[in-house]
């Protein structure tokens, strides 16, 4: 079956089609923004370590979890949307070439400033990406009920990022204030692409399992990418 599925798959890759860009983009403006929010990342860094008490701390964490989040959705997410998908997909560059679903979760976040082990990662099965990511405090999983029934278990967990790892499939979910469920990932249904779509109309979000990770309250995580510090790969097998 899971032979038949990734035929699949490699058919669509295959066909040519994939969405057309919706915003403009510029390589050079993507990374003299990324720059900027690097920039503040460092100075936000700064004041982290002089921080002298674990409230100054926690509030420098704060800052940091919201530059972050902000730093995905205003400039990595957009600039990688219509980015053409295939199951091979490796690009480094928003909207050159193609991008598998593994290797946009790992690219995203390689772009917004976390340093990881893109490629090692990208080739993973999602529930160890995850796991790579965050810990169990930070997971739930499910099984056997309606995309309807998981959409909402996503807004009782409450607002922030997550990776979303489905049984053949890898991605993020951005739970908004006021309960919106956005499905951001390199999509092999429909024109196959990087979207932003709403999670309860994704026709990628068919699965009978998924598992989540809330990375955005992972505070070890944070304070990795805001000192800069390399994750160490967990539980990985090498791939070709």
């Amino acid at each position: 079956m899971k032979n038949l599925f990734y035929s699949a798959l490699l058919l669509l890759a295959g066909s040519g089609c994939h969405a057309q860009p919706s915003t403009d983009y510029s390589a050079p403006a993507y990374r003299a923004t990324l720059q900027r929010f690097d920039q503040r990342r460092t100075a936000l860094a700064a004041r982290y370590r002089q921080a002298a008490t674990p409230a100054a701390r926690a509030t420098c964490l704060a800052e940091a979890r919201d530059l972050w989040l902000t730093a995905l959705d205003s400039t990595v997410f957009p600039a990688w949307e219509s980015t053409p998908w295939s199951f091979y997909g490796h690009s480094w560059e928003p909207r050159q070439g193609s991008i598998a679903c593994g290797y946009f979760v790992t690219t995203a976040l390689h772009d917004a400033g976390l340093r990881l082990p893109r490629t090692l990662l990208a080739k993973q099965a999602a529930t160890v990406i995850i796991r790579n990511l965050t810990t169990e405090a930070h997971m739930h999983r499910y099984r056997g009920i309606s995309q309807a029934a998981f959409v909402q278990q996503m807004r009782q967990l409450g607002p922030g990022l997550y990776v979303l790892g489905l049984d053949y499939h890898v991605g993020f979910l951005r739970v908004r204030e006021g309960g919106a469920v956005q499905m951001v990932h390199s999509s092999y249904t429909g024109a196959g692409g990087v979207v932003r779509e709403a999670a309860d109309a994704s026709a990628a979000l068919e699965s009978q399992a998924r598992v989540v990770g809330k990375i955005s309250d992972d505070t070890t995580l944070l304070r990795a990418w805001l000192l800069g510090t390399p994750l160490v790969a967990r539980g990985c097998t090498v791939k070709s």
